[in-house]
């Protein structure tokens, strides 16, 4: 069965989240998206779209590469990017790769559904990327900043590995090169390439007084092994970025290429990638790749902080207090669940394992959470886990748990003093447009 949380197409393949928005009373995500097959290749934007962020609407592709004959420049694919409101509309810029060549490109959405997208006459935006050192350069974050918007590239440059380059620009098609906006020396952030970038004002603004946020995903060098997101918090300055502080954005291992907008209330809401084509399950079934449940951010003390979007309680339907050490069986097995644990145990409880009535398990290591602030919230859907505490989250996945029947609970004498309980959670509705999926010219 496919995951009922995280949102997942019902065919083909799903990577990073993009162009992200709230428009019209509804959530949209888009997403890097083959509809033909399981693999990554033929790269074109999916489309879903909520009014809640639990209940999710399948759309037609809303972004095809090419044809060739009326734009060359994507007829390979259309790779990751951004969206924001301009002139009463919504506009995306996106990476358009034809052969080995990558450039930002500029797309108007054709109606307020954002169904489809016209491409601008004037892409891609740039001939070539702006400097000789710039070895890789794609995907997009842009903003509004003092009259201008204000754009960020990420990529590598040679000898220098990962980084992210800034651009302006008075009207989303001329842009100017204003250099090197951060890179892996400055933050000490690892990797030969970054991706992904993801950037926003801190206050919620337009981002005027130079405090913010950029999240990266990070290749790592031949042989380098690490967390696959990472953060960074500061101040612009003359066009670059002063770190203040830097960490991971998500402790597991699935985690991959997240964005995040602004919803109408003032809550910036993330979204990223789970990769379960890493999973032990392998690729079986007509559908590769899931969502990460939505998650909201904000910045305290000058770190980034996590936790899952506040929708999510709505799903709670019914509590079961559980043992916080040992196995704990639950009434029948559950493909969905939220364990969460409170005081002594979310500090006691080393590891969770879930086992399904098959005997099929995984185990969660619960390390990078001691000492946190406030309760420990595990999600399992399907065989993927999610945990938060005290602003801090992870991703794992095992999709051969495709239900759980018993949590095994690994906590010292210091847990026993706790309290855990399950919450069985309502399964959200999924809804398919009219023609979702693959879409011929």
């Amino acid at each position: 069965m496919p995951a009922r949380l995280h949102f997942a197409p019902s065919k083909g393949w799903m990577n990073d989240p993009n162009g992200l928005v709230h428009w019209q009373g509804r959530h949209h995500l888009f997403y890097q998206y083959n509809p033909d097959g399981t693999e990554f290749t033929n790269q074109h934007w999916g489309h879903a779209s909520s009014p809640d962020l639990l209940t999710w609407t399948e759309h037609e592709v809303a972004l095809f590469p090419g044809p060739e004959r009326t734009s060359p420049y994507d007829a390979t694919a259309c790779f990751s990017g951004c969206a924001v409101e301009h002139d009463g509309g919504v506009s995306i810029l996106y990476t358009g790769v034809l052969g080995d060549a990558q450039l930002p490109c500029l797309a108007r959405a054709a109606d307020d559904g954002l169904s489809g997208f016209v491409k601008d006459p004037a892409n891609p935006l740039l001939p070539a990327p702006p400097a000789a050192d710039i070895t890789e350069f794609r995907d997009h974050s842009v903003w509004r900043e003092g009259g201008l918007w204000r754009q960020l590239v990420a990529g590598a440059r040679r000898e220098h590995g990962g980084s992210v380059f800034a651009l302006s620009s008075a009207d989303l098609r001329a842009w100017e090169y204003d250099g090197v906006f951060m890179d892996r020396a400055r933050s000490k952030v690892p990797g030969a390439v970054w991706e992904c970038p993801d950037y926003f004002a801190v206050d919620g603004t337009d981002g005027t007084d130079g405090t913010g946020a950029l999240l990266i995903s990070v290749i790592h060098e031949d042989g380098e092994e690490g967390h696959a997101v990472w953060w960074m918090t500061g101040t612009t300055s003359g066009g670059g970025f002063e770190v203040r502080e830097a960490g991971v954005a998500d402790v597991g291992d699935r985690f991959y290429a997240p964005q995040s907008y602004w919803a109408p209330d003032g809550r910036r809401i993330q979204f990223g990638w789970l990769r379960t084509h890493e999973d032990p399950a392998g690729l079986d079934g007509p559908a590769v790749g899931v969502m990460s449940l939505p998650r909201e951010l904000s910045v305290r003390h000058g770190r980034l902080h996590c936790e899952p979007a506040a929708e999510l309680t709505r799903l709670r339907l019914a509590a079961t207090p559980v043992p916080a050490t040992g196995p704990a069986a639950l009434d029948g097995a559950r493909t969905t669940g939220e364990l969460v644990l409170h005081a002594a145990a979310a500090d006691g409880v080393r590891a969770v394992g879930l086992r399904s009535s098959a005997g099929a398990e995984m185990t969660v290591d619960l390390a990078a959470f001691a000492g946190l602030d406030g309760p420990l919230r595990l999600f399992w859907d399907e065989g993927i886990v999610e945990v938060f505490r005290g602003g801090v989250a992870g991703s794992w996945s095992d999709l051969r748990v495709t239900e759980v029947a018993e949590l095994l609970l690994d906590g010292g004498p210091e847990a026993a003093g706790g309290r855990a309980e399950v919450w069985e959670l309502a399964l959200p509705e999924r809804l398919t447009g009219p023609a979702a999926g693959h879409r011929t010219d």
